[in-house]
């Protein structure tokens, strides 16, 4: 079907197009204006005994460090794996999440390949008021630390001899983020061309519908026979 013949059947079926960007109108109205989010990604590190997160060699790329951060970060997840993205560093809220924690081991590889080379565990929070994110990460915190206490306390490991977990103070930030102008239209200029791509397949199969309709020739009347009996007068 060419550019022409589409272009017929919408102006043919206009209510289609004329519905269809409509609703797209209505639609993107009403993101337009949902507003913003707030988001945090609070970062909790594990370091050996007796160093600090600024010491050269406090352990945070050795892998027993990071095997324990793992095991910490499966515990405050009940055991559940966390959600992976194509790209590690992407932002909770990039994936179309609104309101939600992610709690994970700092993974540098991809929604395929997981790659651990640091013992830091990452508190992803995203919600839509500033308190409940706050509320959020400080419960978090909280319980990443009692873990982490637990965990060692249950295996007898003296105060002096075990591993530390360290809140990064710069990552205790919660920002507001929302769409600039040009994201938003992007987002009016694509909504448009979908709505528009919508519209024109409506248009073609109403149109070619309706067509075959009125073409399809109707089937005339069935005319009874009469059955002349033999001897019946006619």
């Amino acid at each position: 079907m060419t550019f022409r013949e589409i272009l017929s059947a919408m102006l043919r079926r206009w209510y289609i197009t004329i519905l269809v960007l409509t609703a797209a109108a209505v639609a993107t109205a009403v993101l337009a204006n949902d507003g913003g989010t707030y988001t945090t990604k609070t970062v909790v590190s594990f370091t050996r005994p007796a160093t600090s997160s600024l010491s050269p060699y406090n352990g945070t790329t050795d892998p027993s460090v990071i095997a324990f951060a793992g095991t910490v970060a499966q515990v405050v997840n009940d055991g559940r794996p966390p959600a992976r993205y194509s790209e590690s560093d992407a932002p909770y809220y990039g994936a179309g999440v609104r309101q939600g924690v992610l709690v994970e081991l700092a993974n540098s590889g991809s929604q395929w390949v997981s790659t651990f080379g640091r013992s830091d565990i990452e508190l992803q929070i995203v919600g839509r008021s500033y308190d409940w994110v706050e509320s959020q990460q400080r419960d978090l915190v909280d319980q990443v630390l009692a873990v982490a206490d637990a965990e060692q306390a249950s295996l007898a490991i003296p105060s002096a001899d075990r591993i530390r977990a360290i809140v990064a103070p710069l990552t205790m930030r919660i920002e507001y983020v929302s769409p600039s102008r040009r994201g938003q239209a992007a987002a009016a200029a694509a909504m448009l061309a979908v709505a528009l791509t919508v519209s024109a397949w409506g248009s073609v199969m109403v149109d070619r519908r309706l067509s075959r309709k009125r073409t399809t020739p109707a089937t005339p009347p069935r005319i009874p026979t009469r059955h002349i009996l033999e001897g019946s007068p006619t």
